[in-house]
């Protein structure tokens, strides 16, 4: 508690508004709609990998035990 965002990512923050993702507005980050595009289009990707996963197992047997991912 009481680490600052910026201590613990600065570097991942300092990318992100690098590359026109993020905008810090004091100590405030707000996504761009660039951001806003490539994170939801590559968070498709792992969602739908996931739910294709546990589609393909619970087709099997519809309440299994565990999935590992």
């Amino acid at each position: 508690m009481g680490v600052t965002l910026k201590k613990v990512y600065g570097f991942e923050l300092g990318f992100a508004k690098r590359l026109g993702f993020i905008r810090e507005h004091d100590g405030i980050y707000e996504m761009t709609l660039k951001g806003a595009f490539y994170y939801h289009y590559y968070e498709s990707f792992y969602t739908l990998s996931y739910i294709d996963k546990m589609w393909g197992i619970m087709r099997k047997e519809a309440f299994p035990e565990q999935i590992k991912m």
